[in-house]
C-alpha cells in the first residue's frame, strides 16, 4: 500500500479542499507517494495553486487549463493522443503525470478527468471524489446524463471504456448515496489540527458578519434550479421571478439586515436593492472555509436546494437550522426527498432539517427562529 502512487484530478475549490482532507486524514496510507493535476477553471485557481504547491502536501502539483469547454474535436484529439495532446497544455514542466503508466490509484473529480488519465495509466484503478450533491444521487454515474461528446468519445472511439472499471467513490456520508455503486470510500472529517493549514491555503479572511447574524440565504441562479428538477419541463416560463419572490418576501419580513445574502459565485443580484433589507456577503470567503470557522449550530441556513446547506454537516459535524425551499414552488427535484430525509437522520435534533410546503408556513418557521433565542 505505501508504494502506490496516488494521483488526484480536480477543476474546483471544492474537490481540491476535499482531495487535501483525503491526504492530510490518512497521511499513512499516502505517505508522501500523492501527486495532484488542478484544471483552472477560475481565475483565482492559479493563486490557489501557487498556495497548495507551498503547503508541500503533494509531492507534485500540475496545472492545465480548463479542458471542460474546448471544442468536441480537441476532446477527441486529447482522449485519442493523450500524453501528446496533455504535454502540449500542460502549464508544468516536466509533469510525472504525463509518463506512462506512472500511477497506481486516480481520484478524480468526475468521470472525464479520471477516464482521459486512465488513458496514460492504464493499470491505474479509478475512484470518482465526492463533488457536491450529484455525486450523492448517482447523476455522476448515468452516461445519459454526461455531455454529447463524452459519449461519442466514448462509443466510437474506446469501445465505451471511459466509464467501465470505476473502482468506487470517495464520500462523506456513504449512507446518504443513492445511486448504483458498492464501494464507498468514506472521506475523514475535517480535522481542528489543520484548520489554519486550510485557512492559509484558502485565504481566509476574518469577518465579523457571520458571527452577528444568524440568518443565511445561499444564494443560487434560479436558472440552474431547473438542471436539479426531475422533470425540467414543469418550470413555469416565470420561473426565475418565482423563485425571486420567495427570496425577497421571506428576507424583507425580518428586521433590517437580518439576513446575510451569501451569492453564488455566477449568480447576479441588484446589489442596491438588497442591500436595503439585508446584508450581502462581500467578503465572499470560501463557503467550506466559512462554515469551518464562523458557521454553528445556531445559525439558520436558507436554500432552494444545494451542497452548501449540506456542508457544514458533511465536513464538520455541525448542525445549524437548515430551511429547504424547493417544495414551495411545487416542483419535484431529483432525489431531494431522500438526501434531506438522510440529512435529517444525521442530526441529533431532526427537526432542525426543514421544509415548508408554503409560503404561510415559511414566515411561521422565520418568525419563531427570530424570536428564538439562538445567538
Amino acid at each position: 500500500m505505501k508504494n502506490k502512487k496516488y494521483l488526484f484530478i480536480c477543476s474546483t475549490q471544492y474537490a481540491i479542499l476535499n482531495s487535501i482532507n483525503a491526504v492530510l486524514g490518512d497521511v499513512e496510507k499516502y505517505n508522501g507517494n500523492v501527486d495532484i493535476v488542478i484544471f483552472h477553471q477560475t481565475d483565482d485557481i492559479k493563486n490557489l495553486s501557487k498556495k497548495i504547491k507551498e503547503s508541500k502536501i503533494f509531492s507534485n502539483v500540475y496545472d492545465f487549463p480548463f479542458i471542460n469547454n474546448i471544442s468536441s474535436a480537441s476532446m477527441i484529439k486529447l482522449f485519442v493522443f493523450p500524453e501528446f495532446f496533455l504535454g502540449k497544455l500542460c502549464f508544468t514542466e516536466k509533469s510525472i503525470g504525463l509518463r506512462r503508466n506512472y500511477y497506481n490509484v486516480i481520484i478524480a473529480q468526475n468521470q472525464l478527468y479520471g477516464a482521459l488519465f486512465r488513458r496514460i495509466h492504464k493499470n491505474a484503478d479509478v475512484y470518482l471524489l465526492e463533488d457536491g450533491l450529484s455525486s450523492y444521487t448517482g447523476r455522476t454515474l448515468d452516461l445519459q446524463r454526461r455531455s454529447l461528446v463524452f459519449r461519442l468519445v466514448n462509443k466510437m472511439f474506446m469501445q465505451g471504456a471511459l466509464l467501465a472499471d470505476i473502482k468506487g467513490q470517495f464520500l462523506y456520508n456513504p449512507d446518504m448515496f443513492f445511486g448504483v455503486m458498492d464501494n464507498l470510500i468514506k472521506l475523514p472529517v475535517h480535522k481542528i489540527q489543520n484548520n489554519a493549514t486550510y485557512n492559509r491555503i484558502f485565504r481566509f479572511s476574518d469577518d465579523s458578519l457571520y458571527k452577528s447574524h444568524k440568518f443565511v440565504y445561499l444564494g443560487v441562479p434560479y436558472y440552474g434550479l431547473r438542471a436539479l428538477m426531475l422533470n425540467p419541463k414543469d418550470a413555469n416560463n416565470d420561473f426565475e421571478e418565482q423563485c425571486k419572490f420567495i427570496v425577497d418576501d421571506m428576507m424583507k419580513l425580518l428586521k433590517e439586515t437580518n439576513f446575510i445574502y451569501r451569492t453564488h459565485p455566477i449568480e447576479k443580484v441588484e446589489d442596491k436593492c438588497y442591500k436595503t433589507f439585508c446584508k450581502l456577503d462581500v467578503c465572499q470567503n470560501m463557503w467550506e472555509m466559512e462554515c469551518q470557522n464562523t458557521i454553528n449550530d445556531d445559525h439558520v441556513l436558507v436554500s432552494f436546494f444545494s451542497t452548501a446547506a449540506f456542508t457544514p454537516k458533511l465536513l464538520y459535524g455541525k448542525e445549524p437550522y437548515v430551511i429547504f425551499l424547493y417544495k414551495i414552488l411545487g416542483i419535484e427535484f431529483l432525489n431531494a426527498d431522500d438526501l434531506i430525509c438522510s440529512l435529517r437522520a444525521t442530526y441529533r435534533d431532526p427537526h432542525k432539517v426543514i421544509q415548508p410546503k408554503n409560503l404561510d408556513e415559511l414566515f411561521t418557521i422565520i418568525e419563531r427562529l427570530e424570536s428564538k433565542n439562538c445567538s
